[in-house]
């Protein structure tokens, strides 16, 4: 009989051409080789259509057991997509509260009707889960979404793979976030490989906390304190927007004014904060608890928003990256029905995230701001990777720089069992930013080892070992072939990585009965705008300039 083995395979995230589609499997191999698997997370890689003739592409989903690090799309966005092609194959998900909340809804809003609606199993930090034959612990990370979590899984022969998420090493705001301790008890536990989040990893120092922003957007208000504010956020990043609300209540209470009123606009941040009620947690309360003073948060299309004099609002919208459909958008283009221009204060617009290099992303934004401009607004955009003034921004990443990393790296030295050493190897990133994540912890004296897509890492008896050749990646490109969304047609067509010629080539096109009730009319052509892709359109620059 063989030897029973372990294997940790990269189906997605550890790219050669950028960030996305993130998602590993992890499968056991008993003496008779029989196996087991379980999945963790199932996410999509972005694209502009113009230049790969697709709106998107999914990582693989190849068991029906799957975990789920935390709710942002390059996690979970695949999902509804694979219930589509498979609704015969109901899946059983674990996850925080709110990553269950608020992918529930995401899938509703998707039109996936109830009866294929996976299975959810809500964990929090410290739960201990049996997920097919595999022993899962879930701990706290802090991220920008709130709920993020990382797992350690024990495979049925003890090996112990410890999958970190995305994480930065400074507490969380909402629910529970990094902390050293923790940590060090997993490492206390015998870690055999342990996989870490590299986006972040070229550049220095630790990424700075929250409080940080808090700060900064203090000084904002401090420096702005009756101007109208409209502040652009990715919305699941809700525990920078905490940060914000904190700010607001202690500028109020360090000068003795009124506190500014939050007025949410854009329907994924309804969302969010709909999923973060119905999980139990509130921005509001949370707040209160921490400074004494009540923030109110609203709905920009109520009526307490309307009665709130301009210099008292801070509009919290969505559309960092220029996206043609957002908030932000249609109020450089004077389209936005529920956001003005105040005429009676000064209005300030704080885009609250920094341009992520993609094609057509830089055009994007500078045309929102020229946009701005022209509705009469000052614009603050930061700079990517700008050296930060100690203590003070207003807006940090969700990921570990180096110096996260030596924390971790720290951690694993001084509580790690002297005859288990651990292996670490960066995942979440392109080439560069995984094997920078490696030589970090290379140059702490630990073990490291690399891989990327389709290659196996296996533990048997303790030994590790990166498989020496690469297999086929695999993904699925995703076309709406209506360009609606509103009421898409999904073409689903699986490609396979070519290694010599470093291109994606199609395979085959998925056949599938559509179970999405997206209000599709005849022909599947009716029932919304054309256009309203979710990716980056560069003509929105062209528009604005002609608009203004």
């Amino acid at each position: 009989m063989a030897e029973a083995k372990t294997e940790w395979e990269s189906l997605g995230g550890n790219n050669i051409d950028g960030i996305g589609g993130n998602a590993k499997k992890v499968t056991y191999t008993a003496e008779d080789g029989t196996k087991k698997s379980l999945q963790i997370d199932c996410g999509m890689k972005f694209s502009i259509k113009e230049d790969t003739g697709y709106d998107s592409f999914i990582a693989p989903l190849d068991c029906t057991d799957l975990l789920l690090t935390h709710a942002h799309a390059d996690h979970i966005a695949g999902i509804v997509h694979h219930i589509q092609m498979h609704p015969e194959k109901p899946l059983n998900i674990i996850a925080s509260p709110f990553t269950h909340k608020f992918l529930e809804s995401e899938l509703m809003k998707q039109g996936l009707p109830l009866r294929y609606m996976p299975n959810f199993q809500d964990v929090n930090d410290g739960d201990v889960v049996d997920v097919n034959g595999f022993k899962v612990e879930v701990f706290g990370v802090t991220h920008s979404a709130p709920g993020s979590v990382g797992f350690l899984v024990e495979s049925p022969d003890g090996t112990h793979l410890m999958d970190m998420g995305d994480f930065k090493t400074t507490p969380a705001l909402l629910g529970t976030g990094w902390e050293d301790k923790r940590i060090a008890e997993i490492f206390a536990k015998g870690v055999d490989v342990c996989f870490c989040d590299s986006t972040s990893t070229t550049s220095s120092e630790v990424t700075p906390s929250y409080a940080a922003v808090t700060e900064g957007f203090k000084k904002i208000l401090k420096d702005n304190p009756h101007s109208q504010l409209v502040v652009a956020t990715i919305a699941r990043s809700a525990q920078q927007m905490t940060a914000d609300v904190i700010a607001v209540a202690e500028y109020a209470k360090e000068t003795g004014t009124k506190p500014k009123t939050f007025i949410l606009d854009g329907s994924s941040l309804i969302a969010v904060d709909k999923a973060l009620r119905d999980s139990g947690i509130s921005m509001e309360e949370t707040v209160e608890k921490l400074t004494g003073v009540r923030v109110k948060i609203v709905d920009a299309k109520s009526a307490e928003a309307k009665n709130t004099p301009a210099s008292e609002r801070i509009y919290m919208v969505t559309g960092t990256q220029g996206e043609e459909k957002a908030s932000l958008a249609k109020l450089a283009m004077g389209t936005n029905r529920n956001v003005h221009p105040a005429m009676d204060c000064p209005n300030l617009c704080v885009i609250q995230q920094a341009v992520i290099p993609a094609k057509g992303n830089q055009e994007a934004v500078d045309g929102v701001v020229q946009g701005l401009k022209a509705q009469g607004f000052d614009v603050m955009l930061p700079e990517r990777g700008a050296p930060f003034e100690q203590g003070v921004t207003y807006y940090v990443s969700g990921h570990g720089r180096a110096g996260d990393m030596a924390v971790l790296a720290k951690l694993a030295r001084e509580n790690s069992p002297a005859d288990r050493p651990c292996t670490f190897i960066g995942q979440h990133g392109d080439e560069v930013q995984t094997q920078a994540t490696e030589n970090i912890f290379k140059a702490e004296g630990l073990t490291v080892a690399h891989m990327t897509n389709a290659q196996k890492v296996s533990v048997s008896k303790g030994k590790v070992a990166v498989s020496s050749t690469i297999g086929k990646a695999t993904r699925i490109a995703v076309n709406d072939k209506n360009n609606n969304f509103m009421a898409p047609d999904y073409e689903y067509v699986k490609q396979v990585f070519n290694p010599m010629s470093k291109q994606w080539e199609d395979t085959k096109t998925v056949e599938y009965t559509p179970v999405l009730q997206t209000g599709r009319g005849k022909g599947g052509k009716k029932g919304g705008k054309k256009g309203g892709r979710r990716e980056l359109n560069p003509a929105l620059v062209a528009k604005l300039q002609k608009t203004h």
